[in-house]
């Protein structure tokens, strides 16, 4: 491809982590051109938005501090993705051309039709709109009154920790255990931190029900079945946007867009997943469940499980494989970070080779880049 002539246009679809690393990534290359269609105008950090909601922080920045020169910010959402004719349509009527897409949408909020009040009652804290609200909510409610969050994977334990620094009265709603993820001791490290800052941690109590002055929990939980609560964060499980399942491309049981390990959707080799918004070690089509057939959530313990309607296969994600840390047994060599537009080994933007092809990507679009070690 001769430089700067016909250069291919990649859209990527979301301003996460994911999407804004994948954008920036790709600069290095002289032969794209890059637009970032994100529906805000600021970067959303969710890891902060539960000190957002606290008050001890902020949690947005400022795109013009991130994206590098060349890409190019369309603040809208996108609708759907014609693959055929290689078009994104914006909610705004808009329609973008591509050669190449990545897919970094991420994940959203989920709160289970299930539990009666919670869409209604409980306030989130996965997304920006929705921890504003909750951080408003919070003003109205006095501070020695009951909160309660609801989940007890890392996202409520933090919510439930930074509203007890503050000096609210807080409730864990764990499910069935406290912060799964982590092994035995950094369990009892997390409960003991909680009990210490006046945290009330239910491991045995799954909420029911959300009312507007109180949360049942289910019968045989600890400490009764329902508790008064001013104010319930909803902090258990997330869903992705239906983006992928309404453009006709296969998904996952959470409705993420399926590909293969590359990230490569396994319904076009011209879109790349990145983030959390594609399930890789996709198994072929789901010929088993009709559309909108799947839901996913998370417990109220944090723990990922997909649910079929009237049957259906249900699986967790697949483990990563943790980074290769064999240079630490080499002596500790000093690492550096490869320079702008230096060519790498299987580096996509190494010259000639097609933009975000399979055969060039050993690894996805967006990821942690490569490092060499020197002497």
């Amino acid at each position: 491809m001769t430089e700067h002539s016909n250069p291919s246009k990649v859209v990527v679809l979301g301003g996460g982590y994911a999407g804004t690393l994948a954008a920036n990534r790709l600069r290095t290359r002289a032969d794209v051109d890059i637009t970032l269609v994100n529906p805000r105008p600021e970067f959303v950090e969710r890891i902060r938005l539960h000190q957002f909601v606290a008050r001890t922080g902020t949690a947005t920045l400022d795109y013009g501090t991130l994206l590098g020169e060349g890409v190019h910010l369309v603040v809208d959402t996108a609708t759907r993705i014609d693959t055929a004719g290689r078009t994104v349509r914006l909610a705004s009527g808009r329609t973008l051309d591509y050669d190449y897409l990545v897919y970094a949408v991420g994940s959203t909020s989920a709160t289970p039709a299930a539990v009666p009040g919670a869409a209604e009652l409980a306030l989130s804290v996965a997304e920006f709109e929705s921890a504003r609200r909750l951080r408003a909510r919070l003003e109205e409610v006095p501070r020695d009154a009951p909160v309660t969050v609801v989940g007890g994977g890392l996202t409520g334990i933090e919510t439930a920790a930074e509203l007890a620094e503050r000096g609210r009265r807080v409730t864990l709603v764990c499910g069935r255990t406290l912060a799964p993820s982590l092994g035995a001791p950094g369990r009892r490290y997390v409960a003991k931190w909680l009990t210490r800052h006046g945290v009330t941690v239910l491991e045995g109590g799954v909420a029911t029900e959300v009312r507007p002055d109180a949360v049942v929990l289910a019968d045989g939980s600890a400490d009764g079945a329902t508790r008064p609560s001013a104010l319930t964060v909803w902090a258990a499980g997330f869903g992705v946007p239906e983006l992928a399942a309404a453009s006709g491309l296969r998904t996952d049981a959470l409705g993420r867009l399926l590909t293969d390990e590359t990230l490569t959707s396994l319904d076009d080799d011209r879109i790349v997943a990145a983030g959390g918004g594609g399930g890789e070690g996709g198994r072929g089509p789901r010929a088993d469940l009709p559309p909108g057939a799947v839901d996913g959530s998370a417990d109220q313990d944090g723990q990922l499980q997909p649910r079929a309607r009237g049957g259906g296969v249900q699986r967790r994600p697949p483990r990563r494989r943790l980074p290769d840390r064999d240079h630490r047994r080499r002596g500790h060599r000093r690492l550096r970070r490869p320079q702008p537009g230096q060519a790498r080994r299987g580096d996509p933007s190494a010259p000639d080779q097609p933009v975000v092809a399979a055969s060039a990507r050993p690894q996805p679009v967006g990821a942690t880049p490569v490092y060499t070690a020197t002497p």
